[in-house]
């Protein structure tokens, strides 16, 4: 699967009182990513984030991160499962690695309130992508 990149620029309100960058705002970052690399690959409906909850997210501080330089968050894997969706993703700064996570998230169905099948059309996209 070609990787999926996007670039974020910190904010000083995301810093702590060392400058580094609050853990809370790299499990935000990380949605971000996640959102927006599934939209890249499906239809609104199929990658609509009111379709998905997160059942699981593990996150390893590599290194510091810090306010004053984009940060660039690559998704580098995706794994589906029947209704379930493992997503593997890096951020790094100044080219070093800083920052490497997985999700789970899970294909929801919004009327029944209960874990669907993953689209056809997602799965397509990304065995594909």
């Amino acid at each position: 699967m070609p990787q999926y990149s996007l670039t974020i620029t910190p904010r000083f309100y995301e810093t702590d009182a060392l400058g580094h960058i609050n853990n809370a705002s790299i499990a935000a970052w990380f949605e971000v990513a996640r959102i927006t690399f599934l939209e890249s690959l499906a239809d609104q409906t199929a990658a609509s984030a009111t379709n998905w909850i997160l059942a699981s997210l593990h996150i390893d501080f590599v290194a510091e991160t810090f306010y004053g330089t984009d940060v660039v968050a690559t998704v580098t894997g995706a794994s589906p499962g029947n209704s379930s969706l493992k997503v593997i993703c890096e951020m790094s700064q100044g080219g070093k690695l800083t920052v490497r996570g997985t999700a789970v998230l899970v294909h929801l169905d919004a009327v029944a309130k209960k874990p669907s099948r993953i689209p056809d059309t997602l799965r397509q996209r990304l065995a594909a992508s």
